[in-house]
């Protein structure tokens, strides 16, 4: 009789464990659901998130392209309102000479191409052209060129004593440099 006890007693135990072996296998296959939910929505993430790298993509390649054609544009027709600006000095140019050829009046066109040089160079300002100042200042070799040297003790060493080609700036930026005489003494020369 104690046998059939104790093997009433295993079967307990054995239904007991298979029991919590079946709980654990359930848990296990929610958890394993769980688990394909995030797969599932993990390679839905994934999958927009190459369809928007590719969007980016092809949106970048189009700016590339876009920059460089305004690039191109812009070398192209970016001084394009200067030669607007211009093209009333090439009329004057125009009517000026025809007036000479005419009239033989040179006084005439003397105060005509002076009113279109200052007419030019109002122009040029307008564009940020300027001319530089620097005869009497200090000779500086980032605006200047020195093509000829003098001894003089009228204006102070290493000065500009006279300007021979005038330069100008654009904006800050040197556009050309000026040439110029400029002034050295005695122990510089030797």
């Amino acid at each position: 009789m104690e046998e059939k006890e104790d093997i009433k007693e295993e079967i307990e135990e054995v239904k007991e464990d298979l029991k919590k072996e079946e709980e654990e296998v359930e848990r296990l296959r929610t958890r394993v659901k769980e688990l394909e939910e995030k797969v599932k929505k993990l390679e839905t993430v994934a999958k927009n998130s190459n369809i928007r790298v590719i969007d980016l993509q092809r949106e970048l390649e189009y700016f590339k392209e876009r920059y460089r054609k305004d690039l191109e544009d812009q070398r192209r027709f970016g001084h394009e309102r200067l030669a607007l600006d211009l093209l009333p000095i090439l009329d004057n140019f125009e009517r000026a000479l025809t007036s000479v050829k005419n009239s033989k009046d040179f006084e005439a066109l003397l105060k005509g191409v002076e009113i279109i040089y200052t007419e030019l160079r109002r122009i040029l300002e307008k564009h940020g052209v300027r001319e530089m100042d620097i005869e009497g200042k200090e000779f500086d070799p980032y605006l200047a060129e020195a093509v000829e040297t003098v001894e003089s003790e009228e204006h102070p060493p290493n000065s500009v004593v006279r300007v021979l080609q005038k330069g100008y700036l654009i904006h800050e930026k040197v556009l050309r440099p000026a040439k110029v005489v400029v002034n050295v003494s005695k122990e510089e020369i030797t």
